[in-house]
């Protein structure tokens, strides 16, 4: 984490200080939830639609707290140690993005509509046995969450691996304008932000943002099965020494031949490596996002040993295709988001886990614009094709999904009916899928039936 005395942060800031008899204080870490405050922390009060953070100053000193960053027009100034800005909130990303030029780390950026958290994580698992490695937490991926990320980094750290999302245009140039990756991944082009995007070229426009801020000399890579990206790339000026990469198939880096399944995880050959790859996970999906991570671990100059480790110890963040096994049932646990793209690739695994039975459960996909009804209704009928012996959806939209599925669907209108449905089958020899937006708390069901 941060450790720079308050005097260095007001020179970061380009601010002025107010109550503080001891500015050479080091600052340990940030946080801007004042229940999370501890000794020697940097206080930073965000303005939110139903608290003012500057409300809590006198507790966070009572935890420990070194100092406070200060909103100048919240008068009078309380007698603590505060760093006086216009704003709040832009003082946590120039905070950030004046620790990261100060870092001397690889920073490696991935963003994609679909995959980016498990590359992060498989990016993660390959080289923190190697390097001291740190990387985006959670959800951690927006204007706020990557600011705090930045700033929980150490200041020897060698590897920062760091998450970045995005609902529109220019989001991803600010992120980048902190993050300032050397290497840069965009894992894949869906549907998700359509309806604020209008199209997957817009959306891929959006996440080519990554690659006009990498930096000179650094890496790009791409999927090339994302289509919208090359014809992004004809259109966009690039800093011509940066080193622009693909993979997927008709890519440079590529699967090889069949993937093999099973209960554990997937196997598969890679055609920049001799020996086969195994994952720790499931999902043929997952084989894709592997593909960059090895080609960034053997740019780095890493082993085919050290790489075939890393991806076999993978830890999953949660909520993220988690694979749980409760009573006699294998739940896979992918309630962190949805979209028409991630949701037949789910129930592409489900169907790959060995099981006598397999049941996808399902809820909305927000955000889809005009053609939502339709986009439920072709899961369900995806669902039906792939055959998935039975499709239990719950939410509005999600009716639409059950229709589609036609006599293996069934709509519930509460989670609470589809609970009661569900338990008999942990019983069986069953595997399931269980996803939705983030939106519809879909994991309150996988925390449910864990309660079993």
């Amino acid at each position: 984490m941060i450790r720079k005395t308050i005097q260095t942060i007001s020179h970061y800031l380009n601010a002025s200080i107010h109550g503080c008899e001891h500015p050479e204080t080091m600052i340990e870490g940030v946080a801007i939830d004042s229940r999370k405050v501890e000794k020697n922390t940097l206080y930073i009060p965000m303005i939110g639609a139903r608290a003012d953070g500057h409300q809590f100053i006198a507790d966070v000193m009572k935890s420990g707290a070194a100092a406070s960053l200060w909103q100048k027009d919240h008068t009078p100034y309380p007698d603590y140690p505060l760093i006086l800005v216009d704003d709040t909130l832009k003082a946590l990303q120039d905070l950030a993005r004046a620790y990261m030029q100060d870092l001397n780390c690889l920073v490696i950026g991935v963003t994609g509509s679909n995959g980016k958290t498990s590359c992060k994580d498989m990016l993660y698992s390959v080289f923190s046995p190697v390097k001291k490695t740190q990387r985006t937490e959670g959800n951690h991926n927006n204007e706020i969450g990557l600011p705090l990320t930045v700033l929980d980094l150490d200041q020897d750290v060698e590897v920062a691996i760091l998450e970045m999302g995005m609902e529109g245009f220019d989001e991803i140039s600010f992120l980048c304008s902190i993050a300032q990756p050397d290497i840069s991944i965009i894992t894949t082009i869906g549907s998700a932000h359509m309806e604020n995007l209008g199209s997957k070229k817009n959306i891929a426009r959006a996440k080519c943002e990554i690659l006009q801020h990498t930096k000179p000399n650094g890496l790009f890579l791409y999927n090339k099965e994302s289509s919208e990206i090359d014809e992004v790339l004809k259109e966009i000026e690039v800093e011509p020494s940066i080193q622009l990469h693909s993979f997927g198939k008709d890519g440079e880096i590529y699967i090889e031949g069949a993937i093999d399944h099973s209960r554990d995880g997937i196997a598969f050959r890679c055609s920049a490596l001799e020996k086969a790859v195994h994952l720790n996970v499931l999902g043929d999906f997952q084989a894709s996002n592997a593909l960059p991570v090895i080609f960034t671990a053997l740019h780095q100059g890493l082993s085919e040993e050290q790489i075939l480790y890393g991806l076999s110890h993978i830890q999953m963040t949660k909520m993220r295709t988690q694979r749980l096994r409760i009573g006699q049932a294998i739940v896979i646990d992918d309630t962190y988001k949805s979209n028409p793209e991630s949701a037949c690739v789910a129930i592409d695994t489900l169907m790959h886990v060995p099981a006598q039975k397999h049941i996808a459960v399902l809820s909305d996909m927000l955000d889809l614009g005009p053609e939502e009804n339709q986009l439920h209704e072709k899961v369900g009928q995806y669902a039906l094709e792939q055959g998935v012996d039975l499709v239990f959806c719950t939410g509005p939209l999600s009716r639409y999904t059950a229709q589609g599925a036609q006599d293996k669907g069934q709509w519930f209108e509460s989670k609470e009916d589809l609970l009661v449905a569900l338990r008999p089958y942990l019983k069986e020899d069953c595997a399931m899928v269980i996803k939705g937006s983030r939106a519809m708390t879909m994991d309150t069901v996988v925390s449910n039936l864990q309660g079993e």
